[in-house]
This record gives structure tokens, sequence and C-alpha cells, in this order.
């Protein structure tokens, strides 16, 4: 039987921790530090703290929003026990699709849950069409919002996804989650983008996908004269919008899984910690 972890000591939190970046070696989990960090949460949301979890044993009751670190780290765990080990074990080619398209931005204060079915439609007509063309995806979505400074637009946020797919190949992939643009962006924005990913980097993007962390993209001119990116901290009143609107997300909708044999779905929303933790062993 597993302890709780609200009643864990330091060496077993840090035993934990040991065993998630074996597997997801970008993961930041630290399970001590959580009930610390979810406070600050709370005072920050107000209105909206019943979105949050208040204990690790809250878990076993209901999923709650992706504002929420206990989901964060619910989640981490889930990645490392659960999913890794199905896809590390499939012999599919995996890839790694993202998809941002530029009118899915809201302005901060508008942003909200609903701010995330542009891209979830997109993935589903994705999948869709895959499906009709023969193939038998297997995937998994996360769905994402970070802050965009750019040199020439209004600050904005930005609704995207990251998918981890497997079992079609990379054209049929780059032609299912294809976005048609208006001529005069064609050439210059690249809202799809797809790479394979090596077996071995399956943990670090896993790891990657379950950041969920208040982050800008800014657009800087380096040396060269060409544009280029870099991802900051989002300042205060940004972040405070960007938790506010995670809030509003259930962490069901903030995660998505399709194509396993078993029904990740269903485990993922309704496994007890104990089942989850057992699962790293």
């Amino acid at each position: 039987m597993v302890k709780p972890i609200d009643l864990w000591k330091k060496k077993k939190h840090r035993s934990l921790a040991k065993a998630v970046k074996a597997r997801l070696p970008k993961s930041e989990f630290n399970s001590a530090a959580i009930p610390r960090k979810q406070i600050t949460r709370f005072s920050s949301l107000g209105d909206r703290t019943p979105t949050l979890h208040p204990t690790w044993k809250s878990l076993d009751t209901s999923r709650l929003s992706a504002a929420c670190l206990f989901e964060r780290a619910r989640l981490q765990l889930f990645m490392a026990g659960v999913i890794h080990p199905l896809l590390t074990r499939s012999k599919l080619d995996f890839y790694h699709v993202i998809v941002a398209d530029k009118r899915w931005r809201v302005s901060p204060p508008s942003a909200t849950h609903k701010s995330f079915d542009p891209p979830r439609r997109k993935v589903r007509s994705a999948i869709e069409k895959l499906r009709s063309d023969g193939y038998k995806p297997i995937f998994l979505a996360a769905y994402e919002m970070s802050g965009n400074h750019s040199l020439e637009e209004p600050y904005v946020f930005e609704p995207h996804v990251h998918l981890i797919v497997g079992g079609a190949p990379v054209e049929a992939l780059k032609a299912a989650f294809q976005v048609r643009l208006p001529r005069g962006a064609r050439g210059r924005d690249k809202p799809v983008r797809v790479s394979f990913i090596q077996n071995s980097e399956l943990g670090n993007l896993l790891g990657y996908l379950t950041k969920m962390k208040a982050q800008d993209r800014v657009e800087y001119l380096g040396s060269n004269g060409r544009t280029n990116r870099a991802s900051n901290r989002m300042r205060s009143v940004e972040a405070n919008l960007w938790l506010r609107c995670m809030a509003t997300l259930p962490i069901t909708h903030a995660i998505q899984f399709g194509g396993f044999a078993t029904s990740v779905t269903a485990l993922f929303i309704n496994a007890e910690m104990a089942t989850i933790v057992r699962a790293l062993k």
C-alpha cells in the first residue's frame, strides 16, 4: 500500500522526483514544493479558487483545472508512469506536430477556456482526415497558451497545440494539419511544424508538454538582421491573466489522448494517485 503523498517525508519526495526525472529528463517535478506554491495560486485566483485542489489527497475526488499545480503534478506522474512506457515500447514512428494559427490569437483579458476551441477543432478534423485516409493514428495533444511579443503587432495570447502522433507518415501529417493561409502570409508564416522524434527523446518531449508555464515568445532582431524568437517569463500582470484563463480550462481539456489500445483517457480521469505512483516502480 502506498502512503498518501501528504504524509511523505523528504526522502520519499526526492525518490519520486528521481523516478520522474529518469523518464522525463526535462521535467521540473518536485512534489515537496507543490503545497507551498499552491497557496500562492489560491491567493492569486480569488473567486476561482474552487478550480484548485487544496491537498494531494483531494486529487482522488475529482479532476479540476489546468491552473492547479496538484493536477499538473498528477499529469506529469501519469505521463512518466503510463504514457512513456506505452510510447517507448511501441514499434511506431512518432512525430512532434506543432500548430499555431495566428487567427486563434486573443487579447489577454478576453482569454478563457473557449480560446482553446479552435485548436481542438483543428486536431479533431486532422485526426478524422488521417482515419479517413486509412491510417490509425495514436496521439496525445497538449493545449497551451503563450504570450506573443511582436516587433510590429500588439501583445496577444496565442493558443496552440503540441502533439505526439504515431501511425501516419510525415507527409500525411502535414496534409492533415495543414493551415490555409491568406495569400500575403504564405511563405512568411509557418503555422504547422512536423518533426521526427527519436525514441530516446520521447521522455524529453513529454516533460516539455507538461510544463504548463506562463511564458512569452519574444520577437527580436538578431545581429544578422533576421527576426528571431526567445522564451521569457510573463510579467506579473499578464501571468495573472494567463492563470485566470487556465483556471477556466479543465485539466481534461488541456490534454487529449486518442488511438491507444486501452482507454487511456478513462484511466487519466479516474485513476487514484496510488495507482499512478505505483506505475513508476
